[in-house]
């Protein structure tokens, strides 16, 4: 597999310890002017560092964000596979019924509904998956910026990848999600 969606760090450890089970698109910068678009139903994590601050993040995962940079390479750990496409509630403040289930703070979820107010937030339910064996791969010119999906030159293979949470706990959380949120927002894709 060589198509990976650029997420923090932060979120991808937070995504590993089962924390929390989504993440939140509008677009990238220099993404088309109508935003995110989910290309791909599976996919690698790539992460990064940019816009990635722990004051973005409750107090209690703050940590998460310290990890440091690996000095020209990056390190691919997980793969995820899209369960649900859900609009987000229509504001940062119904978004809070679902605080339990992330670890960003209050700033960070209104940041993110000020952002391209004309573009709609969607909340991406991930079945992730752990390498069995990370791979380093070098951090290439290609993958910089702002932009959510990146095309790695080299493939890495998924092998004995296994999810990060037994199926039971999953569909719990993601009942849990999916009923808070189209509860609010009235809409989402299985």
């Amino acid at each position: 597999m060589n198509v990976a969606l650029k997420e923090w760090s932060s979120v991808i450890a937070a995504l590993d310890r089962g924390l929390q089970i989504f993440v939140l698109r509008k677009g990238g910068i220099v993404e088309e002017r109508r935003g995110f678009e989910l290309r791909h139903r599976e996919f690698l994590l790539f992460p990064t560092f940019t816009h990635q601050h722990a004051r973005y993040l409750k107090p209690e995962h703050e940590a998460l964000a310290l990890e440091p940079e690996n000095g020209g390479r990056i390190r691919i750990s997980h793969a995820a596979q899209v369960v649900d496409i859900l609009a987000a509630p229509h504001s940062a403040s119904t978004f809070r019924a679902s605080d339990n289930l992330h670890i960003w703070n209050g700033a960070f979820i209104l940041q993110r509904y000020e952002y391209r107010p004309d573009l709609p937030l969607y909340v991406i339910v991930l079945r992730i998956l752990r390498l069995k064996e990370p791979q380093e791969i070098p951090a290439r010119p290609s993958y910089a910026g702002c932009k959510s999906w990146v095309n790695l030159t080299e493939a890495i293979s998924l092998g004995e990848a296994q999810p990060v949470l037994p199926e039971s706990q999953f569909e719990a959380q993601r009942h849990d999600l999916v009923d808070r949120m189209s509860r609010r927002s009235g809409s989402f894709e299985h």
